[in-house]
Order: C-alpha cells, then structure tokens, then sequence
C-alpha cells in the first residue's frame, strides 16, 4: 500500500513540533521538518533584510532519515553579532525569546514556543565563524555518511532511554561522538586551510546553554 506525500505529511505534523522542558525524546525523520525550516527561513529573511547573510536549517532535523528531537535548529549568518542584537526587539514580537549567548561567545541564542514547550533554536552568528563551519561540516558530513547517521542516531537513541528526564547528561553524553565526526569531516573536507577550532560545536539544552568542558563550547 502506497502512502500519499500528503499523508505522510500529515502523520508527520500528528508527532506535533516541540518538546516540554528537559524531556529527552526522539521522534522518527518526517519530511514535514524542512517544511517548518523553509517557513520560518523565509520569515527571518522579512524580519531581518540584509542583516541575514545565510540562513541554514542545522540540527539532526537538518538530515533526511535521521530520527530527532522534534525542534527545528536554525542557524543565522550575519557580517556581525551588532547586526542580529538590532533584531532582538522585532524577534521577540514574532515569539522568539532571546537567551544572549547562553553560555556561547560569539553567538546570540533565541528560543521559540512557550517556555515550557520550545518548537525552535535560532543561532545567530558571524558568518562562516567556526560556530558556523562546524555546524555545516556535521550536518554535511551526516548527510553524506549514511552509516554515520545510523551511528549517531543509535547513540541518540541509548542516551534518549538512559537519561529520558535528564537533558544535560544526554546533551553531554553526544559530546565525543560529535568530535569525532568533526574530526573527520575537517580531515575529509580539505577546501578549509585556515586554523579551525574544532570545539567550536555545541549540543545545547532547551535554552541554549552549553554542557561539558568549557573548551567545547
């Protein structure tokens, strides 16, 4: 039996986006995902004009097939962070809270939902800062790399069920892996012959904040 595009869409936007305050749970892939991305995308582009150099959809929801937690994480390429914080005020009318850098320099971090219930993580950041390469080299590499996705996803899933209630110790428990895969992205991509800080990828909490070593963030 045949699913409709449609659908499946519709299945999809049944798990409903968003995820109540540090509870850990994964929910499979759903197409409808890039959807919310390209609806918001091009809403953040009306709000912010030319202040938006970039604007990419980052995140596990970012990987076709690759199960997640239902919160779309986009990242915002400005030429500096005084052209996002001029933002804050418009931003906050269109329901996105802004957290500062929430444990991250050089980063300006905005949550979107209730607080209890966030749907969206905005990052905004310079563009093509380390912030801003590593996330588009992990993404890409996932993408990529179908068996690492696999990977990853398993290592979501066994720290999902260890630690359901507990956001930090799962957020933290990506950590190594998310290096690794840096690592090898940065081996493999050879088009970057800059000096780049690997550390500079971050698995945030609800509001943003880091977890870890301090030099991982």
């Amino acid at each position: 039996m045949n699913i409709s595009k449609d659908t499946e869409l519709e299945n999809c936007a049944a798990q409903k986006l968003g995820l109540k305050r540090g509870v850990v749970k994964i929910a499979p892939f759903c197409d409808v995902w890039k959807q919310y991305f390209e609806e918001e995308k091009e809403l953040l582009y009306k709000l912010l004009g030319t202040d938006a150099v970039d604007i990419q959809h980052i995140g596990s929801t970012a990987v076709p097939g690759l199960s997640a937690k239902p919160i779309i994480d986009i990242m915002v390429g400005v030429k500096a962070l005084n052209d996002g914080l001029k933002h804050v005020e418009t931003l906050e009318k269109q329901g996105y809270e802004f957290r500062g850098e929430a444990g991250i320099p050089g980063r300006l971090f905005f949550a979107k939902g209730s607080p209890e219930f966030r749907t969206h993580h905005l990052h905004m950041v310079e563009y093509k800062s380390d912030f801003w390469i590593n996330h588009l080299l992990f993404r890409d590499y996932l993408i990529q790399h179908s068996d690492t996705a696999k990977e990853y996803e398993r290592v979501k899933m066994g720290l999902a069920q260890k630690y359901e209630f507990d956001r930090e110790a799962y957020t933290e428990g990506k950590s190594e892996f998310i290096q690794e895969v840096l690592r090898r992205a940065r081996t493999e991509k050879k088009t970057y012959f800059f000096p780049l800080n690997l550390d500079m990828y971050c698995a945030t909490d609800d509001d943003g904040r880091s977890f870890g070593r301090q030099s991982s963030c």
